[in-house]
């Protein structure tokens, strides 16, 4: 019995010091861990200082998926694609839905696009948009690092986001949809097509 606790505690230590290793690594080491006995599930939400080992076979991965807004930004190490969070678009007014909730929209990726965006009104009140700048990374945009080797996808994240989660990219072509479908369907709409059928 005593001899099976003392197993347990090996194998814990065991564990715990690949774990060590798993996490010991930065994303610019020159070599990373070749040898990961398990993967991490993916992380759809990655925050805070986080790393995170992939397969080079998970799609999501692959495509370097993050539901926060996240743009491609310069990086001189062409091995290692590095994004920078936008932030979040949030209601001037601070309205909510009549179901309670907030207006938290994905940020455009593009510069213009997103002046653009703030210059809108908010789908629930009509009322001014405005960007909450991600600042969690002593001050700058969160940052995301990811690097493909051999049969694994490395992930690390540097910093911890100060804003509340957008819409996802689903939620953000669905809300859009419907958009689009109500001013297709307004009245004043529906009378400019008969008039231009009258005519």
């Amino acid at each position: 019995m005593l001899k099976g606790a003392d197993d347990s505690v090996m194998e814990q230590e065991d564990s715990a010091s690949q774990h060590g290793e798993m996490t010991s690594w930065d994303i610019n080491d020159i070599k990373l861990p070749q040898y990961v006995s398990q993967t991490d599930w993916f992380q759809e939400w990655p925050d805070s200082y986080v790393k995170h080992i992939y397969s080079s076979e998970d799609k999501n991965a692959q495509r370097h998926h993050s539901s926060w807004a996240m743009r491609n930004t310069n990086n001189h190490n062409s091995r290692i694609l590095k994004k920078s969070c936008l932030g979040v678009v949030v209601c001037g007014n601070n309205c909510s839905t009549l179901d309670g909730r907030k207006i938290y929209l994905r940020p455009a990726i593009c510069d213009k696009a997103r002046q653009k965006q703030q210059r809108k009104c908010c789908p629930n009140c009509n009322g001014p948009l405005r960007l909450l700048s991600c600042r969690g990374h002593g001050g700058y945009p969160v940052t995301n690092f990811w690097r493909h080797e051999g049969k694994f996808i490395f992930f690390q994240s540097k910093g911890a986001h100060d804003h509340p989660r957008p819409e996802t990219k689903l939620e953000a072509e669905a809300r859009r949809s419907i958009q689009k479908a109500k001013t297709a369907f307004s009245p004043s709409s529906l009378r400019l097509k008969r008039v231009q059928e009258i005519e």
